[in-house]
């Protein structure tokens, strides 16, 4: 749920961003969304091996890198309803040392993290989410169907293969009991490269959202697909996985910024 009105949170001044078609103000207002952030556990040097063209390398949590598959369902922002998943790993930059506690040092506020989640893949479902993306963020977007569904505990998630008009990928079951009380640290840090520039770019969201533990449902990647993003969930061992863990919210809001150039 939100905790302050549009008037107490969107404070952020707007600048007028020119794409190659039409404009965008930036940050982005998200006046109300829910979301589903999905957390694996993954193979280190397979998460490695997605970051190695980057300014950045993994975490490790246990000898195991993290990944993330996050479903947004953005119902009322500045440039239209729209949906949206985020593949993405939690790393820092190479010329950097690792925080000691990456699952404590997340809860604090974003603007102190030292890490971020490097974004991989990341579907949306409109034209204009897609431009502002990838000429704002170079975020790696295509533009393809995606269902969501988030009722109490009960989450099913759908991005369809742009090509084969049928499933990409599919995660449906119940998010766990066991939960931490309702939170309010939500807002997080995306890494991209942009014009060869590794950029660091604040989401500052308002909310009160669980972590749960454990999710009843298995990562499904339709064998038909080699989409990228199906291959990718392939390479990093998520494809017939459970999630370990959910972070979730039916009602939120947030503003997306433009992103700063790491040095």
């Amino acid at each position: 749920m939100k905790t302050l009105s549009r008037e107490q949170f969107f404070t952020i001044p707007t600048e007028t961003f020119k794409m190659s078609k039409g404009t965008v103000e930036l940050p982005i207002y998200y006046y109300d969304y829910g979301y589903a952030h999905f957390i694996f556990r993954v193979d280190y040097e397979a998460a490695k091996k997605k970051l190695a063209e980057t300014a950045f390398v993994p975490c490790t949590f246990f000898g195991k890198a993290i990944a993330l598959l996050n479903f947004f369902e953005y119902r009322d922002t500045a440039i239209g309803p729209y949906n949206e998943v985020g593949l993405s790993i939690l790393c820092y930059p190479k010329n950097k040392k690792q925080p000691s506690v990456v699952p404590l040092h997340i809860l604090k506020d974003a603007k102190q993290w030292q890490v971020g989640a490097y974004v991989i893949n990341l579907p949306v479902t409109t034209e204009i989410a897609y431009l502002a993306g990838k000429e704002v963020w170079n975020y790696p977007k295509f533009v393809t169907r995606i269902d969501f569904t988030l009722v109490n505990r009960y989450f099913k998630g759908v991005v369809y293969d742009p090509n084969l008009n049928e499933p990409l990928v599919t995660l449906a079951g119940n998010i766990g009991v066991i939960s931490t009380p309702k939170l309010k640290n939500a807002s997080f840090i995306s890494h991209t490269t942009h014009k060869g520039v590794a950029l660091r770019t604040l989401t500052v969201v308002d909310t009160r959202f669980k972590i749960a533990y454990g999710f009843s449902g298995k990562c499904a990647v339709n064998i038909k697909s080699n989409h990228s993003m199906a291959q990718n969930l392939r390479d990093l061992g998520i494809d017939g996985k459970k999630p370990l863990g959910c972070m979730y919210s039916p009602q939120a809001q947030m503003m997306l910024c433009k992103g700063e150039p790491i040095s």
